[in-house]
């Protein structure tokens, strides 16, 4: 995985961690999880898009934001009391906003995504979304006194929100 992404990865991850630790009232409940499901396993998702990073980066956040969870703990696939299977469907990128003379500011990136939360000992799907969606924006030049930024910016900000989407349906909902 590209190292620059990594690290924003990283620092978008203790973001998160830092508005957690902060004494924020709200926590996550195992209570609409079957009493049996204790560990997650998370494999890599297949990926059907032409952004080759897609998968690693998506999986490595997922795996970090089940470990800061307290609900499931992460397992291997053969001790797993469930799986959490993801296929990444498409990546776009396209112009978002333009300055006065039609030069790109911003780009928008969007990864659709089919994901399911699966019951591995009682073989049942517990929650299945077929085209969850999720998007950002990045500065491809400078906008608003904030510096141009490269397209894995936008990349991390979205598979942010992508883990974040799916990790609540999973441990809050489905």
């Amino acid at each position: 995985m590209n190292k620059r992404l990594c690290g924003i990865l990283a620092m978008l991850s203790l973001v998160g961690l830092t508005g957690l630790l902060s004494g924020c009232p709200y926590g996550f409940s195992s209570s609409l999880l079957p009493g049996h499901i204790r560990t997650v396993a998370i494999p890599l998702p297949e990926n059907r898009t032409d952004r080759g990073d897609l998968s690693s980066v998506l999986a490595d956040s997922l795996v970090e934001a089940f470990i800061d969870n307290p609900v499931l703990k992460v397992a291997d696939e053969k001790d797993a009391d469930s799986l959490l299977e993801a296929v990444l469907l498409e990546y776009h990128r396209a112009p978002f906003t333009y300055d006065a003379s039609e030069n790109v500011l911003e780009y928008r990136v969007e990864v659709i995504a089919e994901v399911r939360f699966v019951d591995v000992r009682k073989n049942k799907v517990l929650w299945e979304e077929k085209r969850m969606r999720q998007w950002a924006t990045y500065n491809h030049a400078e906008v608003g006194g904030q510096p141009a930024e490269e397209e894995d910016v936008g990349i991390a900000r979205v598979v942010v929100r992508l883990r974040d989407d799916i990790l609540t349906r999973t441990v809050e909902g489905w």
